[in-house]
C-alpha cells in the first residue's frame, strides 16, 4: 500500500512538473524577441567587419513586424547569410531565456597580405586561409609581392587544388618562417619574389636589401641574418652595403654602393 502511495505521489509530482514546464515553454516560444545581442570576437579594435551592418542585417532578418514569436525567428537563416560574410570565421546564435537574441562572430585573423604579379591582393591567416582584401580596414602586416601568378579571387585555402601550382604556398611558407623569428619579425617589412624563384627581403631602418635565395634551409638563413646585423650593429660600414647575400654556406656576400 505504502510502495503504491508513494508511486502515486511520484507520478503527481512528475506530471505537476512536466505541466509546469510546458507551460514555461509556451510562453516562452510564444514570446516576443525583446533585444538583438551582437559580440564581435578579434585582436583589434577596428576589423574588417562593420557591426553596425551586421545588426541591420539580423534585424531585417528577424523582421519582428510579421515574425512577433520567438518560435518564428530563422535562426537558421541569420546563420546562413552571416556565413556569406567572407571574414566570418565562425558564427553563434542563441535566443535567451530573456528573449534576446544573442550572435556571436569570430573576425578572421590574417597575418600576412601577398599581392600577385597583376597588383592584386589576399589576406592569409595563420593556417593559410585566404580572405579578400578590404578598403576599409587595411591591417598592418608583413607584405609579399613578386612575380606572383594566382588568382585572387578564389579564396580558400593555399592547400586547395587551384593554388598547389602556383607560388603563393612557397611564398606563404618563407613569409610564416620570418614572422616566427623573433628578429627577423620585427625588422622585415616586405618579401620580394623574383622572376628566377628568389627571394628578397626590404627591411626596416635600412635601405639594405638581404638576397635570400630559394626556400631551401629557410630557418638556418634567418638565423644566419640575425647574427650579421646583430654583429655589424653600430658599425658605420653597414651604411656602405647596398646588399647582402646569405643564400651561400658559412658566409655572408655584401655589397657595396657603387662610387660616385
Amino acid at each position: 500500500m505504502k510502495k503504491a502511495l508513494g508511486i502515486s505521489l511520484f507520478v503527481i509530482i512528475l506530471l505537476g512538473l512536466l505541466t509546469g514546464a510546458g507551460f514555461l515553454l509556451h510562453n516562452y516560444f510564444n514570446d516576443s524577441l525583446k533585444g538583438v545581442n551582437i559580440s564581435i570576437t578579434r585582436n583589434v579594435d577596428d576589423g574588417f567587419i562593420n557591426y553596425e551592418e551586421i545588426y541591420n542585417i539580423v534585424v531585417d532578418i528577424c523582421d519582428t513586424t510579421n515574425n512577433k514569436h520567438i518560435i518564428s525567428i530563422p535562426v537558421d537563416s541569420i546563420n546562413k547569410v552571416l556565413w556569406t560574410n567572407p571574414w566570418v570565421t565562425d558564427v553563434r546564435t542563441l535566443i535567451d531565456l530573456n528573449s534576446v537574441l544573442n550572435v556571436q562572430l569570430v573576425e578572421c585573423e590574417p597575418i600576412v597580405r601577398i599581392y600577385n604579379d597583376k597588383n592584386k591582393s589576399v589576406y592569409i591567416d595563420e593556417d593559410g586561409d585566404i580572405f579578400p582584401v578590404d578598403n576599409q580596414y587595411v591591417p598592418r602586416l608583413l607584405i609579399g609581392n613578386g612575380f606572383l601568378d594566382f588568382p585572387s579571387d578564389k579564396y580558400g585555402n593555399i592547400s586547395d587544388e587551384v593554388y598547389l601550382n602556383t607560388d603563393l604556398p612557397v611564398i606563404f611558407e618563407v613569409m610564416k618562417a620570418v614572422l616566427n623569428n623573433d628578429f627577423s619579425r620585427s625588422c622585415v617589412k616586405q618579401v620580394y619574389f623574383d622572376k628566377n624563384k628568389n627571394f628578397k627581403f626590404s627591411m626596416n631602418n635600412t635601405d639594405i636589401i638581404v638576397i635570400f635565395g630559394d626556400d631551401n634551409n629557410i630557418d638556418d638563413k634567418l638565423v644566419k641574418m640575425e647574427q650579421f646585423f646583430l654583429k655589424m650593429q653600430g658599425n658605420p660600414e653597414l651604411d656602405n652595403f647596398k646588399e647582402i647575400n646569405i643564400n651561400f654556406n658559412n658566409q655572408v656576400v655584401c655589397t657595396k654602393h657603387k662610387l660616385r
